[in-house]
Formats: structure tokens, C-alpha cells, sequence
């Protein structure tokens, strides 16, 4: 049995992660479903005044702040699967992600810039959802989760769009910074 080597170990990965970021995108949208759920029966609760059986009820602003997180959360990776060649520098590598065909296979050194690129995409996706779970926390009356979500959301808009930031970065400080040096760094075109 031969053993593949490190440059078509990584190549493959280029075909995975695009598999883990929708995966992440589908769990943030059915969190957002339940999110929003919780917070319409807590609405309920709060218009109808039963609070019996809870020993800490939902105020009005907590339902209201859950079910607009709901709808944060199932709207925002739709709008990004279909306006993300419109609002980002490198977009089309973002919205060629979401293709359902195959991506045509390039050099390896191409293969392993796409499987990077997609794995900070997938870092920010779980950033994304883990901001959502903290915020739910915070609307929940959980105290110390929304000054954490904001990182979390930054963190990982930043991690999702690695190619436009590296591209900021690099015409500010005049240098390339961006991915395509890892051809250069392994020895490829």
C-alpha cells in the first residue's frame, strides 16, 4: 500500500472542508429555527403571563432579542451562499464553495491554497456558530457571553474572508501577504 504524501493529503482536503463549512451553515440555521422557537414561546409567556413553571422567567426584551437571533441566524449564511461574490474582494472563491459540482482538480500547490483557504473558512463558520450560542446565552440572562460572541464574530468573519484580509493587508503595508506565496514557498507555478 503506498502512502500518500503530505502535498495530496492536503489536495484532498480541498475537497472536504467545503463538505464542513455547509455542514456548519446548516447547523447554525437549524440552531437558529430552535433559537427562534424558544424565543416565540417565551413571547407567549411573557403576553400571557405564565410564569409558574420557571423559576427564571423570560422578560420581553430576552424573547424578543432570542427570535431576532433566530432569524439572524437563519438568514445570514443564505445571504452569504448567494451575495458572497458581491461584497468581498476574492469573492468568487467564496461563492464557487457553495457549488455542488466539483471543483476541477489545478496544480498541487493550487490545491493546497484552496484547502487552506478552506480551512480558515471552516474556523470561521464554527466562530459563527459558537457567537450564536453565546448570544443565545447572553439573551438567556447568562451574564459574561455577549462581550465574548463579539470577538467570536469578528474572529471569524476575519478567519472566513482570509483572502480579502490578507489582500487589505497587503495593499496597506505594501507587500503580498496573500496565499498564493505558498506556491512559491513549496516550489511550484
Amino acid at each position: 500500500m503506498a502512502v500518500p504524501d503530505l502535498g495530496s493529503v492536503l489536495a484532498s482536503l480541498s475537497e472536504v472542508f467545503p463538505l464542513v463549512v455547509n455542514l456548519v451553515f446548516l447547523l447554525i440555521a437549524l440552531l437558529g429555527i430552535v433559537y427562534g422557537t424558544i424565543g416565540l414561546y417565551g413571547l407567549y409567556g411573557v403576553a400571557a403571563g405564565e410564569y409558574k413553571f420557571s423559576n427564571r422567567p423570560t422578560t420581553l426584551d430576552g424573547a424578543v432579542a432570542k427570535i431576532a437571533l433566530g432569524a439572524a441566524m437563519i438568514v445570514a449564511p443564505v445571504l452569504l451562499w448567494k451575495f458572497a461574490n458581491s461584497f468581498v474582494l476574492g469573492g468568487d472563491l467564496t461563492f464557487n464553495m457553495f457549488n455542488y459540482g466539483s471543483t476541477p482538480r489545478g496544480s498541487t500547490c493550487e490545491d493546497i491554497k484552496l484547502a487552506i483557504t478552506y480551512f480558515f473558512m471552516c474556523l470561521g463558520s464554527l466562530a459563527w456558530l459558537i457567537a450564536g450560542m453565546r448570544l443565545y446565552n447572553a439573551a438567556s440572562g447568562h451574564h459574561g457571553g455577549a462581550g465574548s460572541a463579539v470577538l467570536y464574530l469578528v474572529g471569524g468573519t476575519l478567519a472566513f474572508f482570509v483572502n480579502d484580509v490578507a489582500s487589505l493587508v497587503g495593499n496597506t503595508i505594501k507587500m503580498d501577504v496573500s496565499l498564493s506565496n505558498v506556491c512559491t514557498m513549496i516550489g511550484g507555478s
